[in-house]
């Protein structure tokens, strides 16, 4: 056995103008030129097509090729199309590379990894393996010398690899991208039409292919302007045709991830990508699927290994966008539409059946109101339902919004408890949406969710005033002034409270004017001027009479005895109470009835009758311990129950 006198050197060439990524090439030139003891370093670089995983591993293994004197292998394994390599041909072609004739290299797999091995002894050498289809490739190509380093790429997440130190890489930020987009069109062009610019990597979602595509577009067309690149690339039917110049295709880079899919993976990739929200949890992701939600995560999580799918913390997950792009092509051309919109309304009813879930726990006195048969969500308390309205509100939205643009469902029909929650009783589809924001925002008021609250009713608002709805835009601005009122913030709740009386008064709305009245109080109660906010009160409850809802007025019940207690009315606090309680059973609300109940233990224990308060303090203790809201965990404590 003889070996050639000139060591290895396959690396194929640096890029010249390559950009970014400092951290991660320290971080790994760091690592491979560390020796750990008797360990080999072996690291494995995954993401998505066209993240950059063979250019940094060039890069690294350029910046690092002088710690390595005995030379530097390289394969490209191949593993994301359709013929990967075979590792006995790669090792084949290793052995040849350090001096071994075709006659000295053993015939099987096993023997030639020995043969490495044995070569490679006391040897610093540098394996570089770029785009490996799976560990069963990679594991007979690994050396045994803890002199040696390998490089690793991946599309899969490759971290069952003996002793692997796995690096999942990322997207550009949109400064190395701004950056590669100057080095390769022209710095000139690029700052001339900063805003273009950015729109234009951002298109390309700080994908590192794309980015270079669109670069080296420009760089080949003098005369077109970032602007207009820019604006052909807006146009989300067209924009994977556009990202393509010469051999180079995002489309191309992802069409080799997808190839090897089975069949239930490919179909949850296709499914899963036509929904418009932000991102899926495993719940929402089992309803498109109409799997179980283990089946669901599973396959997600198969998808995220294979770089198709990004994990966004537990059992959430959403796609790149241009991925996104490319399932949803795909599903066009092989999933019917049938199958297409049977997912999207399976989707749409698991948000439905978590909007009744919410009401169930926040809004009780609407829920049975409503009489609806369809399925809800169950959350064990008001914490646990203001955690799913933060995670899924955006995907509630879109949800609703992507059903009205199909027109396929008659939305207002489906959640009847909003028009008892909203007091509208000409709900359209048109405006399904502010309706369900406004819902959620009063269920968040209720259980004391201010910051929820705030950011839905201001949505719904939105929705409310782009349809051009005064009677919902006037309610939102009621509830917006309670929110910000109670949060001590008077001023914007007094505007809003203006801007809804004005709106309320116009149209002869009475369920708008009693609301604003009662954001008026709390704006009031928080300013320290009770009497107004009592006048408020009392003019709350008598709107809502004159306009024929005479049980909402009895929602200024515990705010009215707030401001009694305030100026030492006790008595008429009592007086008030008492008067509400049976409303509120009426109503089937144990949250107000609780809250009244709760404030009358307050008004009798003022009034000198602590009897009279312990047994109002365990009837409210009893009716709100279900809830988990704040004026029962005060009950509680005056209780002496911790």
């Amino acid at each position: 056995m003889s070996y050639g006198t000139l060591p290895p050197a396959q690396l194929p060439a640096d890029i010249p103008d390559f950009t970014g990524r400092e951290h991660v090439i320290a971080k790994l030139a760091e690592r491979l030129t560390t020796t750990a003891g008797n360990a080999l370093t072996v690291v494995a670089v995954s993401g998505a097509g066209g993240i950059g995983k063979t250019t940094l591993a060039l890069h690294v293994a350029h910046a690092v090729r002088g710690a390595f004197p005995d030379g530097q292998l390289h394969a490209s394994l191949r593993g994301a199309g359709a013929a990967p390599l075979r590792p006995a041909d790669v090792l084949a072609d290793f052995l040849r590379a350090l001096g071994l004739s075709d006659r000295e290299i053993p015939s099987g797999i096993h023997a030639r990894t020995a043969r490495l091995r044995s070569a490679l002894s006391g040897r610093r050498v540098l394996i570089v393996l770029d785009d490996a289809m799976d560990t069963s490739q990679v594991a007979p190509l690994i050396p045994g010398a803890a002199t040696c380093a390998v490089l690793v790429t991946s599309r899969a997440w490759l971290g069952d690899l003996p002793g692997a130190h796995p690096e999942r890489l990322d997207l550009f930020s949109r400064e190395e991208a701004l950056e590669l987009l100057a080095r390769v069109a022209g710095a000139e062009r690029v700052a001339a039409q900063p805003a273009e610019a950015v729109k234009l990597v951002e298109s390309c979602g700080l994908l590192p292919l794309a980015v270079r595509i669109v670069a080296a577009r420009l760089a080949a067309r003098p005369g077109m302007s970032v602007e207009v690149l820019a604006s052909r690339l807006l146009d989300e039917r067209r924009r994977l045709a556009e990202l393509k110049i010469g051999g180079d295709a995002v489309e191309s880079s992802f069409a080799l991830g997808y190839a090897p899919l089975g069949a239930d993976h490919a179909r949850a990739f296709r499914l899963l990508a036509l929904m418009d929200g932000p991102d899926l949890s495993v719940a929402a992701a089992a309803a498109v699927l109409d799997v179980s939600q283990a089946e669901a995560e599973d396959l997600c999580e198969s998808l995220v290994d294979l770089s198709l799918l990004q994990s966004r913390g537990l059992a959430r997950y959403r796609y790149h966008d241009l991925v996104r792009l490319y399932a949803r092509g795909l599903a066009e051309r092989v999933d019917s539409a049938q199958e297409r919109t049977a997912a999207s309304d399976r989707l749409l009813d698991h948000y439905l059946a978590g909007i009744r879930g919410v009401c169930r726990v926040s809004l009780p006195g609407f829920v049975h109101q409503a009489g609806h048969q369809a399925p809800e969500l169950t959350f064990a308390d008001a914490p646990a339902a203001r955690d799913w309205v933060r995670a899924e509100q955006a995907n509630v939205s879109a949800a609703i919004e992507q059903a009205g643009r199909s027109g396929t469902r008659a939305l207002a029909e489906e959640v009847p408890l909003l028009t008892e929650v909203t007091g509208l009783s000409d709900l359209d589809d048109r405006i399904i949406l502010g309706a369900v924001l406004m819902a959620l925002g009063l269920g968040a008021l209720r259980v004391r969710g201010p910051d929820e609250a705030t950011s839905l009713l201001s949505a719904a608002l939105t929705v409310a005033e782009a349809q051009d709805s005064p009677r919902l835009a006037a309610s939102v601005h009621g509830l917006l002034a309670m929110t910000l009122g109670d949060a001590g913030f008077v001023g914007e709740a007094r505007a809003h409270v203006a801007q809804g009386l004005r709106l309320a008064y116009e149209i002869d709305d009475a369920q708008g004017i009693g609301v604003n009245l009662l954001g008026a109080a709390a704006a009031a109660f928080r300013s320290g001027d009770m009497e107004e906010a009592i006048d408020s009160l009392l003019r709350s409850a008598q709107a809502y009479r004159d306009g024929g809802l005479p049980l909402r007025a009895a929602w200024a019940a515990h705010r009215l005895m707030d401001a009694y207690r305030a100026l030492g009315r006790h008595e008429e606090a009592v007086q008030v109470g008492e008067e509400a309680l049976p409303l509120y059973q009426s109503m089937n609300d144990p949250l107000l009835f609780g809250c009244v109940l709760s404030r009358l233990g307050q008004a009798w224990t003022d009034l000198g009758d602590p009897d009279r308060a312990l047994r109002c303090w365990k009837e409210a203790d009893a009716i709100l311990g279900p809830y988990d809201v704040p004026e029962g965990r005060a009950v509680r404590r005056r209780l002496g129950i911790t």
